[in-house]
């Protein structure tokens, strides 16, 4: 395959770092760049992987030369992390080694070596968390000085973050960082190293080759990456059920793990991750149009109101499934599909975004369907919350931010409610993400 100016840029930047030569390079197909590349040096076959940039402003932590310092400090503490290389200016990127394995925990043998995968994970994560953090002080990595410093470090990152890009109206936003700082759990300072994006790792024959991903990676409480956990078991199995991991780290750490704080760390946690989508779903750029980023952006919105109200000891209620349309109303998402479906993908990237407009297609005409009663049936809400109807939902959005700013606790029982019907009508409308927004609908955990 034919290769592009990046990728020349690119295998330039390898051959000079590494020396030796490039022999395959290939765009590995999802939405963030990366690569796998394949050099011969001196004979010696080295398998890379260069771990692009994200091309969107929804990093708390930018700049991937932080994450490949974090790499280097794991490595040194024995973590299983791939050895890091060097760095890409252009296109911008990690050069590090590509360590054999895969992440599906259905291709382990059987569920005892699942569960023996789950196990290991938890080992790794309890080692990460006892690294002195003055090595990562020491490379740049702010440490938190205060209790509440360490609860919330990776919320007041992300805030940092949401106010600067931040665009438009954002009462759920506003009300829940409201209602994190009044609900802070009892705790003393428990500042640790957090891998922030947990679950995340690589396996051969029952034995983890490595983890990664530490972009988002902080120091703050530990009890927020058992959280992350929650949200990744749902779409990525884990090798065993979120409590026996819990139970298991426990063990390993020597720690105890209060269900109710892990509630309160597991909705600050996908807090996090709505603020930093915030900003750039309001105003798309070319690189922010994903479909995985409207997906995600539901996700993190249901799992943080699931976990609120966990906190708050009520029940949400899903909304009833969308029937998609047929006959005229049908015609034009019917005809989109079928133009889609006529392409022929040139490479794996553009099967992935045919993929995508397929989905996006599906979506468009569940809007069609019941869209427009959805936002009636919000602004009838709102008008519950305000003492009049708002004209429409970008009112209904400022009106709400404004009544948010102002209210006290005793309002956060009426705004969770209105929150969630609105979030649970629009999981029902991406009926193409149906299965995978089903699991942010969370179960309690029980230890």
């Amino acid at each position: 395959m034919t290769r592009t100016a990046e990728e020349d840029r690119l295998v330039a930047r390898v051959e000079e770092l590494i020396g030796g030569t490039v022999t395959a390079i290939e765009r590995q197909p999802r939405w963030r760049k990366a690569w796998y590349l394949t050099v011969d040096r001196d004979g010696i076959e080295l398998a890379l992987y260069v771990r692009g940039d994200k091309q969107i402003d929804a990093e708390p932590y930018p700049g991937l030369d932080r994450e490949a310092a974090i790499l280097r400090i794991l490595e040194r503490n024995g973590v299983p992390v791939p050895h890091v290389h060097g760095m890409s200016s252009d296109p911008i990127g990690i050069i590090m080694d590509r360590v054999p394995g895969t992440r599906d925990v259905a291709e382990a043998a059987d569920d005892a070596q699942r569960r023996g995968i789950a196990e290991q994970y938890m080992e790794i994560l309890a080692r990460m968390h006892s690294i002195d953090v003055a090595e990562f002080a020491a490379a740049g990595i702010e440490v938190p000085t205060t209790p509440e410093g360490a609860q919330l470090a990776f919320v007041d990152a992300n805030e940092r973050l949401y106010r600067r890009t931040k665009k438009a109206p954002e009462p759920l936003v506003e009300w829940a960082l409201r209602w994190a700082r009044r609900r802070l759990p009892t705790a003393g300072n428990r500042a640790r190293f957090i891998h922030g994006d947990t679950g995340q790792f690589l396996f051969v024959d029952g034995r983890i080759t490595c983890v990664y991903d530490f972009e988002a990676a902080h120091i703050g409480d530990p009890l927020s990456d058992l959280a992350g956990l929650r949200t990744r078991a749902g779409t990525e199995p884990l090798g065993a059920d979120i409590e026996h991991m819990i139970r298991h780290y426990q063990r390993v750490a020597g720690t105890t793990v209060d269900p109710s704080a892990l509630s309160f760390y597991t909705a600050t946690y996908m807090l996090t991750a709505v603020m930093a989508l915030s900003g750039p779903l309001t105003e798309l750029r070319p690189a922010d149009q994903q479909a995985e980023y409207l997906t995600w952006d539901l996700m993190v919105r249901r799992a943080m109101l699931w976990a609120i109200a966990e906190v708050e000891g009520v029940k949400i209620e899903p909304a009833p499934p969308v029937t998609l349309p047929t006959g005229y109303p049908a015609r034009i998402t019917t005809v989109l599909e079928g133009t889609v479906r006529r392409m022929v993908p040139a490479t794996p990237v553009d099967e992935a975004n045919q993929s995508a407009a397929l989905a996006l297609a599906r979506w468009a005409a569940a809007m069609v369907a019941v869209g427009a009663a959805n936002v009636e049936r919000d602004l009838d809400q709102a008008a519950v919350l305000l003492g009049h109807r708002p004209a429409d939902q970008a009112a209904a959005d400022a009106e709400l931010e404004r009544f948010v700013l102002a209210a006290g606790p005793e309002h956060d029982l009426a705004l969770l409610e209105y929150f969630a019907a609105q979030t649970e009508a629009r999981v029902a409308e991406a009926v193409p993400m149906r299965q995978r927004l089903e699991q942010y609908a969370l179960a309690k955990v029980v230890l």
